[in-house]
């Protein structure tokens, strides 16, 4: 159960929000339905590879609200979280639903309990596997509120470099170049990638965009079964 909890805070950290008066907030695209981005991390020689993309939407309490999935191919095997938030980008604690997929075990649905606890900010494991998603110190230490807390304060910390050109696996880009000087991190932003990022790098770890599309759909098809509360 660790993990499936570990996956859903990863999926909180890599979808947090930026501020109006935040760096980044220009330059971070709203991705459209089926968009999809994968990321090849590398932390102390260890290689990870994530997928985020925008794969539904529906109703709720006669609201819009969309599905964001998060896949992860680590060396224990494949991970899969899906939220159902309000829009993207989305506040951590407002997710309506949340799934959570390991390997070829049963799909989980998380406890209103436990997303009570993301949103509290509340016994947030510290995972030990290299994170994903938003880029700077806080990509997937952390779950809920800890998680978003640490990416805006770094989106914050972000200063523009200069436009420069990106040679990364999915192609060569013309991005911005973002850096927090104090931490030593490097971003490099394009709003021709459905979820801004082009390429991260920071002291022992460096992501890259390996692939992106329009073609998503949900990975979780089955009815997903109550996850045990803790």
């Amino acid at each position: 159960m660790r993990h499936m909890v570990y996956a859903a805070g990863l999926l909180a950290a890599v979808a947090v929000p930026v501020r109006a008066q935040d760096v980044c907030t220009q330059y971070r695209p709203t991705p459209a339905m089926g968009s999809w981005a994968e990321y090849q991390t590398t932390r102390d020689g260890q290689s990870m590879k994530t997928r985020v993309a925008i794969v539904g939407q529906e109703k709720r309490d006669g609201k819009d609200a969309v599905w964001f999935e998060s896949t992860m191919e680590t060396p224990r095997g494949r991970m899969i979280s899906e939220m159902l938030v309000p829009s993207y980008p989305f506040e951590p604690g407002s997710a309506i639903e949340t799934v959570v997929k390991r390997g070829d075990q049963p799909a989980m649905k998380m406890p209103a309990g436990m997303m009570g606890m993301m949103r509290g900010g509340q016994g947030q494991p510290q995972p030990s596997a290299p994170g994903q998603g938003a880029p700077g110190r806080g990509m997937g230490r952390g779950m809920g509120r800890s998680a978003a807390a640490n990416w805006m304060q770094q989106c914050r910390s972000l200063t523009v470099v200069g436009q420069e050109s990106v040679t990364v696996p999915a192609g060569t880009f013309k991005a911005t170049h973002l850096r927090n000087a104090s931490d030593s991190t490097d971003v490099w932003v394009s709003r021709e990638v459905p979820f801004g990022m082009v390429k991260s790098q920071t002291a022992g770890m460096t992501a890259e965009l390996s692939a992106m599309g329009k073609d998503a759909k949900k990975s979780i098809t089955e009815t997903p079964k109550e996850m045990p509360g803790m």
